[in-house]
């Protein structure tokens, strides 16, 4: 009874009216769980935050009064001092000028800020923290400003990067500077049926922070920061950050949307010997198709077309698991490169035979805070290496150091396991022996499909002969190809007589059209349109030397010559061992 009271006092002063908080910082937070905003918490309590804006117009009121008595009754003083004294004036200047410009100035300073916050939305985006929106929100101001004079950035700063769709190393303007500079957008957000759901006017100021040593690489980092305000009420506080919200996250996703064409890699990298490794993008991949010719060629395989139908069917929404296997050079690697670029996923390329790399850094490095995509292909190559290491026994459960099979059982299907993507392993035809389905039963009950790929048949090397050779040759009749395809596939020749893989027939093409370009049976042309000298020039041959380019890629006594030169495919012979 005694404490009834007070407790009633408390909770009523808990449970009061709900306002907005408009002052936030932006931050990356883990959406794996979503309260409802009108759910109640257990025991049918609820919590509501009070929010006493009379407070905060009292505070303003009696700065304004507390900062305009002052500034007149100083004002007046000065004013009749400098009047009624003429001689005095050289020292009240020396004397009281500098004390009062800056109590006056810290005294407006802080009644701006209480102004700010009783009628300003602010939100703070900081580089340090959630380095992929940053550059979100800064690349969808730059592309919008960029696009006329008036509006673009006369203040930036000169990087080198990676093109994104080329790969080549490329001098570009960075959008912001060491500058901090201001700007005003105005966003708008569509709604269903072609609507508006909403309208912002953001001040967007950036401050370019200090310069930070980071790593022990020292990399300099600089600790920028983007605040973006927007006069706001409390009545519409909530809506405004709902719209704002919504404006990132399309920044997010446009940001991190692939590019058409290309596949990016990314690969675990060390900045020092004894710390975690992390991702890094490495390269960009073009991406091949049955259409293409030469290089941009892909030669699609029957024995994979059961994965790209699983994987379309369920990578959005589940974790699929494959298996592809085949002798050296047959296009494993390449498969992997085609898979990400259908699903338009980024690849993370990983090794699991380096014995720095435990279980519980492979959980970690396959993490949500890892991974800065929603989705991806992990490819995992050369995963014979690793059975091998587990039948021979050089790794197990109890031993320090490597990837063990319980432990990777746990990444592929467990509470550490991704939520979506696709996982590949790639080896060669061993890895899915019958020795090593016996001895880890719970590796291959996680694998969704097998898909083995094997030499390439004749109508793959007439296919690949044809598609691979149109990009250097033009004017060829169905009638001709179908003659040089037959002078190439004779049945006493090299090609149809042993196994050959792409890797094969692909190195004696190149070979034999870098001989054709040493005869002068061709010419460099560049591409149609091209008026730069730097862009990339393609080989033609001559129509007048077609027949000699044809007869150079038919030579069977120079396939033979470098089929024998070509190094030999030894497979890795499993070892047979006991089971522990």
């Amino acid at each position: 009874r005694l404490l009834r009271r007070p407790l009633r006092s408390l909770h009523e002063g808990l449970l009061g009216g709900t306002q907005a908080r408009d002052d936030v910082e932006l931050a990356p937070v883990d959406e794996g769980v979503r309260v409802d905003e009108g759910a109640a918490c257990s025991g049918g309590a609820s919590v509501q935050v009070v929010r006493k804006r009379w407070c905060e117009h009292l505070a303003a009121a009696g700065l304004l009064l507390g900062v305009s008595v002052p500034t007149l009754v100083i004002a007046a003083v000065v004013c009749g001092e400098w009047q009624n004294f003429p001689a005095q004036r050289g020292w009240l200047i020396l004397g009281f000028g500098f004390y009062i410009a800056a109590a006056l100035r810290a005294l407006w300073s802080l009644f701006v800020q209480v102004c700010e916050r009783m009628l300003y939305l602010r939100v703070e985006l900081r580089r340090f923290v959630c380095p992929t929106l940053f550059e979100a929100v800064t690349d969808a101001l730059a592309k919008e400003s960029e696009r006329l004079g008036l509006t673009c950035s006369w203040d930036q700063e000169a990087t080198q990067e990676h093109d994104k769709l080329t790969g080549d190393i490329a001098v570009k303007l960075r959008f912001w500077s060491s500058q901090a500079r201001s700007m005003r957008v105005c966003v708008t957000l569509g709604g269903e049926h072609g609507g508006v759901r909403g309208k912002l006017d953001l001040q967007v100021q950036f401050s370019p922070g200090e310069d930070v040593v980071c790593g022990r690489d020292s990399r300099v980092e600089r600790r920028e920061v983007l605040v973006l305000s927007t006069r706001t009420s409390s009545e519409h506080a909530l809506k405004d950050k709902a719209l704002l919200t919504k404006w990132f996250e399309q920044c997010y996703k446009t940001y991190t949307q692939p590019e058409e064409g290309i596949v990016k890699v990314h690969a675990l990298q060390e900045s020092s010997t004894d710390w975690m490794p992390e991702w890094k993008f490495e390269r960009v991949k073009p991406c091949k198709s049955a259409s293409g010719t030469g290089q941009s060629f892909f030669l699609e395989r029957d024995a994979l077309g059961k994965v790209l139908a699983d994987a379309r069917l369920w990578s959005k929404s589940a974790l699929r698991v494959y298996m592809i296997t085949g002798p050296p050079g047959v296009g494993k690697s390449e498969f992997t490169i085609w898979l990400a670029g259908k699903l338009r996923l980024p690849v993370y390329r990983l090794c699991l035979s380096s014995p720095k790399l435990t279980d519980d850094r492979l959980a970690q490095l396959l993490s949500q805070t890892a991974v800065t995509h929603d989705s991806v292909l992990v490819q995992v190559d050369e995963f014979q290496g690793t059975m091998t290491r587990w039948l021979a026994g050089s790794t197990s459960s109890g031993c320090p150091g490597g990837i063990t099979p319980g432990g990777f059982c746990e990444c592929l299907q467990g509470s550490t396991a991704m939520g979506r993507g696709v996982v590949v392993l790639t080896g060669t035809t061993e890895t899915s022996a019958e020795q090593a389905r016996q001895m880890f039963p719970a590796v291959f009950r996680r694998i969704h499909c097998v898909a083995e790929l094997s030499w390439m048949t004749v109508d793959d090397i007439r296919c690949y002969f044809h598609q691979f050779l149109m990009r250097f040759v033009s004017g060829c009749s169905t009638e001709e190809w179908d003659t040089w395809e037959a002078a190439f596939l004779q049945k006493t020749g090299p090609w149809a007589s042993r196994p050959i893989s792409v890797d094969m027939l692909k190195q004696f093409f190149m070979r034999q059209i870098t001989e054709s370009s040493c005869l002068g049976l061709g010419d460099f042309t560049s591409p149609a349109g091209a008026s730069s000298d730097n862009m990339p020039t393609e080989f033609k041959v001559h129509d007048e030397r077609r027949p000699d380019f044809f007869r150079l890629i038919c030579d069977h006594g120079q396939a033979e010559l470098f089929l024998n030169e070509y190094a030999p495919v030894h497979l890795q012979v499993v070892p047979a061992v006991r089971a522990c």
